[in-house]
């Protein structure tokens, strides 16, 4: 036995199993050519590293550009889009949000603060608020005005909750008009 000594493992009347490899290369003496390209390093070599695997065949590259662009376009589409929700209008930034609570909904216009305009008059903020039921009845309307002094400051009423699927907020600064809208949120 080349071993040198009994197998561990084996019943006495079972056949021992035994490899012998012969010298290096020798197992490679009669595959075929492919084969001993692959062992000498001559043939298709894995790709070193995840970007080179990305962009190995032309199909990899152009999965990698389309992931590339999806994400490109999720990502700018929420920068450029904060929602129907949120406007500057007449250089007023605003946002309208709504929820929902033990039957009454809350509505608040919030004109969030701009230190890099000088308001010496400060602008008439008109906000007439609209809400919409599931059969896209107006319900409600209230009108809320104040005047913008550059610093924050909230437009707010509350109402029933009938049934209320959403709310728009008509806002009117100066000449500048604009429709907010916001879905009510429940709790």
């Amino acid at each position: 036995m080349k071993l040198g000594g009994d197998l561990e493992g084996y019943s006495e009347d079972e056949d021992k199993i035994v490899y012998h490899y012969g010298k290096p290369g020798e197992r490679l003496k009669n595959a075929d050519e492919s084969v001993k390209r692959y062992y000498a390093g001559e043939g298709p070599q894995a790709p070193k590293g995840i970007f080179q695997s990305l962009v190995q065949t032309p199909s990899s590259r152009l999965i990698l550009i389309v992931m590339l662009a999806m994400m490109a376009i999720v990502v700018l589409s929420s920068i450029m889009d904060r929602g129907a929700k949120a406007a500057t209008v007449g250089l007023v930034p605003m946002e309208l949000s709504t929820f929902s609570f033990e039957d009454t909904v809350y509505i608040s216009l919030q004109l969030k603060e701009n230190s890099r305009i000088d308001f010496s008059e400060h602008p008439f903020v008109s906000c007439n608020f609209l809400v919409y039921t599931t059969d896209q009845q107006v319900i409600y309307q209230e009108t809320v005005e104040t005047f913008y002094t550059g610093k924050e400051d909230f437009l707010r009423t509350t109402f029933g909750d009938y049934d209320i699927l959403y709310v728009e907020a008509v806002v009117t600064v100066g000449s500048d008009t604009k429709i907010l809208r916001s879905d009510i949120t429940r709790s």
